[in-house]
């Protein structure tokens, strides 16, 4: 054991379908005095180790992951670092979920019926998490996300080979590009994930490449991270369907918690959500979140809401990464993109 460079310990989920591996130790100290500020150190210091983790042959290209760290303010329990295949995202719901879910699982929470609340410090801001409790047993996740808000309205776009389209651009942790899936003509369907890959991508560099964003309050949020193609309800299907493009290409099997949050913020802006009503998002693999917008608030000049997304995680392994020095692929490698 005293040959290997790295010892690090971790515990594998899964919400709705997407992966999340939450890395509980082994790492390096990561200094910062906010969880932004720590994102950076990872960034720009430890990167290695997200690719150790997230590439090939220790994840593969959808592969996503949580680091859990000491937290930055008295508020909270814990602080979440949130990292993919391609890099590094603010906040995600389902890595919430996911870390959550292996802390009372676990016993690193103690849990207490009929809820158990784990707050949480990430880069994107505070946030709390609720696991409801039944016969001692965990039975739903649900977390207060960040204040979410519809950034620009209607933005439009010419593609190649689809021409113009509109999207809004909305933040529900990230800031996402949120276009209907019809006007792409496409489906959220199996069948199609190459496509709607390809054209999440585009949709996200064009909109990037036309507006520049940024966070009022949180001036190291300035981009846009993810694409979320959605069908909305119709009388056949009381429900949304959708999927997240992110990464470099990442699908997400889930419905996505800071898309679903974006996407509730986007259809509040438009005058199509009240508060308090039920929104049911379905994934590519029909896996689901519920969410509801709580109450109004303001970001710097934005009318913003509280979201409220709940799901379900569940661990699926318990993992003991380990680090040969001689292992010229050490830190992973990437096949394709």
């Amino acid at each position: 054991m005293a040959r290997f460079a790295h010892i690090i310990s971790a515990i594998d989920a899964h919400t709705a379908g997407e992966p999340t591996r939450v890395v509980l130790s082994g790492l390096p100290l990561i200094p910062g005095i906010t969880m932004a500020e720590k994102k950076r150190y990872m960034m720009e210091h430890l990167d290695h180790f997200r690719t150790l983790l997230m590439h090939e042959p220790r994840g593969h290209n959808d592969m996503f992951g949580v680091i859990i760290t000491p937290p930055t303010t008295d508020q909270a329990q814990y602080g979440l670092l949130f990292m993919d295949h391609g890099g590094y995202v603010d906040m995600c719901g389902h890595g919430t979920m996911s870390a959550i879910t292996v802390l009372l699982e676990t016993g690193m929470v103690t849990m207490a019926e009929p809820e158990t609340t784990v707050v949480f410090d990430t880069p994107a801001g505070r946030i709390k998490g609720h696991a409801r409790i039944e016969n001692k047993q965990l039975v739903e996740v649900s977390l207060t996300n960040v204040p979410s808000f519809l950034y620009v309205r209607d933005l439009e776009l010419d593609l190649p080979d689809v021409g113009k389209i509109t999207v809004d651009v909305s933040f529900g942790g990230n800031f996402f590009a949120v276009v209907r899936a019809r006007d792409l003509g496409v489906a959220v369907q199996v069948d199609q994930v190459s496509r709607l890959i390809e054209l999440g991508m585009r949709v996200k560099s064009a909109v990037n490449e036309k507006l520049s964003v940024r966070h009022p309050t949180k001036e190291h949020i300035a981009s846009v991270e993810l694409t979320e193609i959605y069908e909305k309800p119709e009388p056949s299907r009381p429900f949304s369907r959708s999927v997240v493009i992110f990464g470099r290409g990442q699908l997400d099997r889930c419905p996505c918690g800071t898309g679903t949050s974006a996407t509730m913020a986007a259809l509040f802006g438009r005058g199509e959500l009240p508060l308090g009503v039920e929104f049911i998002n379905e994934s590519i693999i029909g896996t689901r979140f519920t969410g509801k917008l709580l109450s109004e608030t303001r970001v710097g000049d934005f009318a913003a809401v509280n979201p409220l997304v709940a799901g379900r995680a569940y661990i699926t392994g318990i993992q003991q990464f380990v680090v040969d020095p001689d292992d010229p692929l050490m830190y992973g490698f990437v096949l394709g993109r």
